[in-house]
């Protein structure tokens, strides 16, 4: 008798009832197969990465979905998340965030086009316009670029700048290349849309905290881990089926 009642003492005890402690996280919302809204939730490599890497430290992650790129951001610099699932590193963002040191995945930013532009670059073709989400950087210097760009238009989503591009009313629009290849495939504007040969920059996505998060000591485990990840060519292995998901999905 005295040995269940010392048992159940030991599975009613707070440890062993404790349940997984919630973070809460979000990321670009059109910026396939990173991450993109499907459903009112945000899926994709790096929510999945995310999720893998805090749930080996106790953490369930509460996915949010802010509407834009743009106030995924402010969310999180007003202290309402916890953790970027994945963002460039840039001057203006390190006043607010800690990366992680490991990179999740490099990559080549090109511009798309209609097609018939050609080669041209539109940093000295100041009649064309450039399309850009809200909340869209592409490292210090292209940043130094827009600003001094005389016609760039911002909208929320990646399907509007599509579309804008294939009527023309947009000339150029940066963006990671596979993740421009993948929403012009799933709009069914590959053949109308174009990127131009010549590599614009070549940033790197990195796990993003904002100062002050509770995961922010964290860091240099998950970095270590997102390492040992990388190493063994995980997300290398993963990103067919998050292609074709978003691919298959309606």
């Amino acid at each position: 008798m005295l040995r269940i009642t010392l048992l159940l003492l030991t599975l009613l005890s707070p440890s062993a009832l404790a349940v997984p402690r919630t973070v809460t996280a979000c990321g670009h919302p059109v910026s396939p197969p990173l991450s993109w809204e499907q459903n009112g939730e945000l899926t994709g490599i790096t929510p999945h990465l995310a999720r893998k890497l805090l749930a080996e430290h106790g953490y369930r992650v509460d996915m949010r979905v802010f509407g834009n790129w743009e106030r995924c951001q402010m969310a999180a610099r007003q202290g309402k998340v916890d953790l970027v699932v994945a963002a460039y590193k840039t001057k203006e963002r390190d006043r607010h965030f800690v990366f992680s040191t490991t990179p999740i995945v490099a990559d080549p930013v090109v511009l798309f086009t209609h097609f018939g532009n050609g080669s041209r670059t539109p940093w000295n073709l100041t009649d064309k316009t450039l399309g850009l989400l809200l909340g869209d950087s592409f490292g210090d210097e292209f940043d130094h670029l827009v600003a001094g760009h005389p016609h760039v238009e911002r909208v929320a989503t990646g399907r509007q700048n599509f579309r804008k591009l294939a009527l023309g009313r947009i000339d150029y629009m940066p963006i990671g290349l596979a993740t421009g290849k993948l929403q012009a495939q799933k709009l069914g504007l590959t053949g109308q849309l174009l990127p131009l040969p010549e590599l614009l920059t070549l940033e790197h996505y990195h796990l993003a905290i904002p100062k002050g998060s509770v995961l922010e000591p964290l860091l240099p485990a998950l970095s270590a881990r997102l390492q040992t990840l990388v190493d063994e060519h995980y997300i290398e292995q993963i990103t067919p089926s998050f292609e074709r998901h978003y691919l298959d999905a309606p």
